[in-house]
């Protein structure tokens, strides 16, 4: 049996959104697998979604017997953490957890990421005037966009023969 683990924006399960970044998602998506078949599926509340120290929620993860961690963004650090405790860190990931979870079991490649420019990020926060009211409404608007990603994925496979 293998543990993935996928960080999430709703408490839908296999219908629920991946989460942009690890850190901060309100819940996990626990997905069971054997024989690449999912076997149980669970949704739980992030108890560290407020606050945690550097290391916790791959600690949390390990706890959980996660073997595999699915997120859209994570830092280098995080990443480092996750696998000291030999879970390996599968970022770039978007869409509902059923469509990733479908890429992993059918061995398809998967997700790739790379890290953001800091020179152009650290550009960005020098032009807005209110830095934090601005990052506060777009990423409102990106968990927005990753919906609607999600529903045209779905809407895409289920127009395929």
């Amino acid at each position: 049996m293998k543990r993935i683990v996928f960080t999430s924006d709703e408490m839908k399960g296999l219908e629920s959104v991946i989460s942009y970044h690890f850190g901060h998602c309100p819940y996990f998506v626990i997905v069971d697998t054997e024989n690449n078949e999912i076997i149980n599926v669970e949704s739980i509340e992030n108890p560290l979604s407020k606050s945690h120290g550097p290391g916790e929620l791959p600690r949390f993860i390990h706890e959980l017997g996660g073997e595999a961690i699915v997120t859209g963004a994570m830092g280098p650090k995080a990443q480092d953490f996750f696998k000291k405790f030999q879970i390996q860190p599968i970022i770039g990931a978007y869409g509902k957890v059923i469509d990733v979870i479908e890429e992993i079991l059918g061995q398809k490649p998967v997700l790739s990421y790379e890290n953001k420019d800091k020179e152009l990020e650290s550009h960005i926060h020098e032009e807005i005037e209110e830095p934090e009211e601005e990052i506060r409404r777009l990423k409102m608007e990106v968990k927005d966009l990753r919906k609607q990603i999600a529903k045209i994925k779905s809407i895409l496979k289920s127009l395929k023969p």
